[in-house]
């Protein structure tokens, strides 16, 4: 019992140690990614040695010391995402110019697409992005279209393909390559009552041996910049294969101005569905200061390993 607790602990403190690293190596963002994970392991291992270790023992005073320091360091990052946390985005009952969008990666290999069109067609959302789709889901779910007719349509059969359909007009929209050749995202003006919403839809890479995960914090940082450039009404959505707590998270808000509904209302996470006990938030909604959160809240899972995601606000400023 005392091995399995040294082992675990060790396992904590260094996964601890690589989530506090500046390094945008793959193994580092998975740390910070289970950040919230390694808290609840770190919590786990206190209780298991005050109750069932000597903690007169000095290594285990030692260790528990450790522990303990990890596990404030951790809390001090993710509680803006508890719910008796402050709000970024204040609440508004107020729905006179009303938007409401879901985000969905849909997983290219899910062949569910009932699931999606039922679901669309219970929240009857304004616009929905969708992620992972290839012509297969397209086809799938053309039924949509009479109801959504204003479509930015890029499928792709490498897992990044990208869609949108919106009941309001779209104005200049665009698929854009801004990193990698084979990685779009959705740039597009919504019409809100003769109102320039400007939108944006992402899918960049996730951290993994195979992959550069620097490129995705470039993408980030130059849509914040994207998001900056006019003082028009923003949102960005998608799956960003990144928590809301990561350093390049902070970066992009503070460049963008953009705010986090998920601040003071809970984490929402979304993927991994089909693993109930090892979830992270990592499909987002970010919005400018123009708006004011009417609601948040994830949807019923659809057969995909990511979660919908709606989004509800009201454009006040």
């Amino acid at each position: 019992m005392e091995l399995i607790f040294q082992i675990l602990s060790f396992i904590a403190i260094l996964t601890t140690l690589a989530s506090s690293l500046r390094k945008t190596n793959w193994w580092v963002k998975v740390c910070d990614v289970s950040r919230f994970h390694i808290a609840l392991l770190t919590l786990f291992l206190i209780i298991f040695a005050i109750f069932f270790l000597p903690v007169s023992a000095f290594w285990v005073q030692a260790t528990l010391i450790v522990l303990t320091f990890g596990l404030l360091y951790h809390l001090r990052i993710i509680s803006p995402f508890f719910p008796f946390s402050k709000v970024e985005i204040p609440t508004t009952s107020k729905r006179n110019q009303k938007i409401s969008m879901i985000s969905i990666n849909v997983r290219l290999k899910n062949k569910k697409y009932q699931n999606l069109i039922r679901l669309i067609e219970k929240e009857n959302p304004d616009i929905f992005l969708l992620t992972e789709v290839d012509q297969a889901w397209l086809d799938a779910i053309a039924v949509l279209r009479k109801k959504y007719p204003h479509t930015v349509l890029n499928p792709l059969d490498n897992t990044y393909g990208i869609a949108l359909y919106s009941k309001l007009k779209l104005e200049n929209p665009e698929v854009k390559y801004m990193v990698e050749q084979d990685v779009p995202s959705i740039h597009t003006n919504v019409i809100l009552n003769g109102q320039r919403i400007q939108l944006l839809g992402l899918h960049p890479r996730p951290p993994a041996p195979w992959t550069r995960p620097e490129n995705k914090d470039i993408e980030l940082i130059m849509v914040a910049g994207l998001s900056n450039i006019n003082s028009r009404p923003t949102i960005v959505a998608g799956d960003l294969n990144d928590v809301g707590w990561s350093r390049i998270t902070a970066n992009f808000k503070q460049i963008s101005g953009l705010s986090d509904p998920r601040v003071g209302r809970g984490f929402f996470n979304t993927y991994n569905a089909l693993i109930p006990f090892f979830q992270f938030p990592v499909d987002h909604f970010f919005v400018s200061k123009h708006f004011r959160i009417i609601e948040i809240k994830r949807l019923k899972a659809i057969g995909s390993d990511h979660y919908p995601v709606i989004l509800e606000v009201n454009l006040e400023k």
